[in-house]
């Protein structure tokens, strides 16, 4: 079964602009012909994903669908955030979709962040897709060097 991927993508940026009121969302600025929502949607594009579900609020949802549209995504889900109340809730509102099989796995992805290596990062969830059960759950990140707050 094919791994569903959930792209998390309610964040303001307020970290990125903290005293600014008018600003973009880091995942939608335009870095020269791409944003990382755009990135985040191509690597999902990749044989073992099945359709992406975003997860958004209104404010965004102009966006999510332009960028959709943008990397020819015809099938996929959006769940619009009631009320902004951070990751956790999102995965649990997003995790609890009917459309999904019980025995499906999800891999959560945030629509902000920069993945350079994508083969790497491919070959590392590919390897590791058929230790995907309901009793697992795995995080791939970057191996801290050092304790930070940032």
């Amino acid at each position: 079964m094919k791994i569903r991927p959930v792209i998390l993508c309610g964040g303001a940026g307020t970290r990125l602009w903290p005293n600014q009121k008018n600003h973009q969302a880091k995942q939608f600025i335009n870095f020269g012909n791409w944003t990382l929502l755009g990135k985040t949607l191509e690597r999902v594009k990749g044989s073992i994903f099945d359709n992406p579900v975003i997860s958004t609020n209104a404010k965004y949802l102009k966006q999510v669908k332009q960028h959709l549209k943008k990397h020819k995504i015809k099938k996929y889900k959006i769940v619009l955030e009631p009320a902004k109340r951070n990751t956790a809730p999102a995965i649990l509102s997003t995790a609890l979709i009917k459309d999904i099989p019980d025995n499906q796995p999800l891999m959560f992805f945030s629509s902000d962040h920069l993945i350079e290596k994508v083969n790497i990062f491919n070959n590392a969830i590919y390897k590791n897709k058929f230790n995907l059960t309901d009793q697992n759950i795995f995080i791939f990140g970057i191996k801290p060097k050092s304790p930070s707050s940032e």
